[in-house]
């Protein structure tokens, strides 16, 4: 028994020093071979919560029933196991649907600009409309009429050495064990995006959308898989920081959850126990840190976990000459994930997808700014356009507390022995709650308060009249107070969805509080334009909000993520060396596998669908 000891500790002393991370990039073989077509229901979520690879009561459970709760023992017993598994995920529809929901439409989601079908500068000439789930492409710095549509097939690989032990204390305590397992993980995912282009963008951002200056198309990322991987331009001057879309792929290895469990077998006899144990889980795994929105994970993300379990079996059938049975096994753990920090990001509360949404920063003091229906009503707002943008997402990451209040993990099979051999086959049913974050939302909130405001398709600057009554605001650029509170990541307010782009929309005609922009109360002709050098009277006023409507903390969406649930099937067939004159050393092997799928909850698929196979060997001993 010491000799396994040692040889346990020694697998996790080895597997400690194997926790390093890799990024195995790569450019030729990402693109997407699945077909698929199924529209996703649901979804739009920043962060997968993936099932730790600690967790998997059929692995746990086969192949050496024949070793553990043993009855009438009187001395210590047990078994040491060391399971060799690969996973791979299938079904990737299901996974591109949990992040993007049905903004991806037979597979694809489609990227289109404010003005998409418009060929030439200032004109609207061949504008079509955007349909409702397309995203806008002047989020991502992407040229106002460029088109692409964009296909994911998310993969989920796993390589683990799950290491084992089994003592049963019969010589000191009847009926009592202890059990320890924890695998060592190298985990691999990839987003696995494909792009095509459909129309390259050939439009400038004109002055005063991104920037006081255009901003030429020719300086603006080419597609959508460059913008994900973090860009500037014109205001925009810190690139995107969370949430990215690699073309690489995303590994990690590490040394999953620590599991350990002590129990006790109250009922007992030849032919079936029933014990009861307390489990816990030791987080070594790695936390999400949100650079990127398909992060590897091993473990439980970092959560401790306490909780119970329950372990049977009932002999159902047994051969006259005592060499064969069939038996039933039952194993079923619960526990809850207690409190712990990570760095998650939010979406706007009923907006899916909405931390790619532009927003810009407002302040005081404001200079030159005056909204009202005549300019001797008009009056100035409370904050201006500071002249700087960012993606939603850089000001809603944070570090919150993330808990799950239950887990539940649940094996049957059916076990039939013959001699040496065994077969096994059986069902696995494993679920959580959904992850819920901290009461007290506002506590670990990034939002600064009176600061950020949805910025959507408004423009944000604008220019005094070229013949205006006061000299000093000609044509002098002043940043507006525009703002799109019910901007989506589908459209802004100006050129909703459904509507071709028309030149008036230029002008803010639907941004939030419209009201016509001056630069001073005392002329009429003191009015903001469009454009540089456009006289008032022209038609061309610029509108601005009195007031502005900022973000706040109540906007984002710090519910609970949707809960997980997916069902197994796994079957096992092994031997076992065991010889009846000297059995205090018995080696085992075997073979098995399984596969998950994914249950649905609240319209989405947010476990795993994958398929395994294992080779588990051991040795017994008492």
């Amino acid at each position: 028994m010491k000799r396994m000891l040692r040889l346990f500790s020694l697998g996790l002393l080895l597997s400690a020093g194997m926790m390093i991370n890799a990024a195995d990039c790569c450019t030729t073989d990402n693109c997407c071979t699945d077909d698929c077509c199924e529209t996703i229901c649901g979804g739009g979520h920043p962060y997968f919560s993936v099932r730790s690879q600690s967790i998997n009561a059929a692995r746990e459970l086969v192949g050496w029933q024949a070793f553990i709760n043993k009855f009438e023992m009187e001395s210590v017993y047990g078994a040491f196991s060391i399971t060799a598994e690969y996973t791979r995920s299938f079904k990737p529809c299901r996974l591109a649907g949990f992040f993007f929901g049905d903004d991806l439409q037979n597979g694809a989601l489609t990227i289109s600009g404010s003005r998409k079908g418009v060929t030439a500068e200032d004109s609207a000439t061949g504008a079509v409309a955007r349909g409702e789930h397309e995203w806008l492409a002047d989020y991502f710095g992407l040229s106002p009429n460029f088109e692409s549509t964009v296909k994911f097939t998310p993969r989920i690989s796993n390589f683990l050495v799950d290491l084992n032990l089994y003592l049963g204390f019969d010589e000191w305590w009847e009926g009592g064990f202890f059990r320890i397992h924890a695998p060592i993980v190298y985990t691999r995912w990839e987003m696995k995006m494909c792009e095509d282009v459909v129309k390259a963008g050939t439009l400038r951002f004109d002055a005063g959308y991104m920037d006081s200056v255009a901003i030429a198309h020719t300086s603006l990322p080419a597609d959508f898989k460059t913008a994900m991987k973090g860009v500037t331009w014109g205001d925009m001057t810190e690139a995107l920081k969370y949430g990215k879309i690699s073309d690489c792929k995303q590994t990690k290895t590490r040394l999953s959850d620590i599991e350990v469990a002590l129990g006790w077998n109250f009922l007992q006899d030849e032919d079936y126990h029933l014990g009861l144990m307390l489990r816990a889980s030791f987080p070594t795994g790695n936390k999400p840190c949100g650079t990127y929105l398909f992060e590897p994970i091993v473990g439980a993300g970092g959560h401790w976990m306490l909780g119970g379990g329950l372990t049977s079996h009932v002999q159902l059938w047994t051969s006259d000459d005592e060499e064969s049975n069939f038996c039933m096994y039952l194993d079923a753990n619960v526990g809850h994930y207690f409190k712990t920090k990570q760095t998650r990001s939010f979406d706007l509360k009923d907006r899916k997808n909405s931390r790619y949404i532009l927003i810009q920063e407002l302040g005081t003091p404001v200079a030159n700014l005056y909204a009202g229906d005549a300019h001797n009503t008009a009056v100035a707002p409370s904050a201006q356009y500071k002249e700087k943008l960012f993606p939603l997402i850089n000001k809603t990451t944070c570090c919150t507390d993330v808990s799950i209040a239950v887990q539940g993990d649940l094996a049957i099979k059916f076990a039939y022995n013959n001699g040496g051999f065994s077969f096994d086959i059986g069902y696995n049913l494993w679920g959580r709650s959904g992850e819920k974050f901290n009461e007290d939302c506002c506590k670990d909130c990034c939002l600064e308060s009176k600061k950020y405001a949805l910025k959507g398709d408004a423009y944000v600057i604008g220019w005094g009249a070229n013949n205006a009554t006061t000299v000093g605001i000609r044509n002098l650029a002043i940043p507006l107070s525009a703002t799109e509170k019910n901007a989506t990541i589908n459209a802004g307010t100006n050129t909703v969805t459904g509507t071709a782009y028309a030149l008036t929309d230029r002008y803010n005609p639907r941004i939030d509080n419209v009201k016509l922009a001056f630069g001073t109360t005392t002329n009429a002709d003191d009015s903001i334009q469009y454009r540089t050098g456009v006289n008032h009277a022209g038609g061309t006023q610029q509108h601005t909000s009195y007031q502005p409507v900022f973000l706040s903390c109540d906007d984002l969406n710090m519910c609970k993520t949707p809960s997980a649930l997916s069902h197994k099937i796994f079957a096992h067939f092994s031997y076992a060396w065991d010889d009846k004159e000297d059995d205090e050393w018995i080696p085992f092997l075997g073979v098995g596998g399984e596969v998950e799928f994914s249950g649905k909850s609240c319209e989405t698929y947010s476990a795993v669908s994958q398929w395994g196979v294992w080779l588990k060997g051991g040795l017994a001993f008492d």
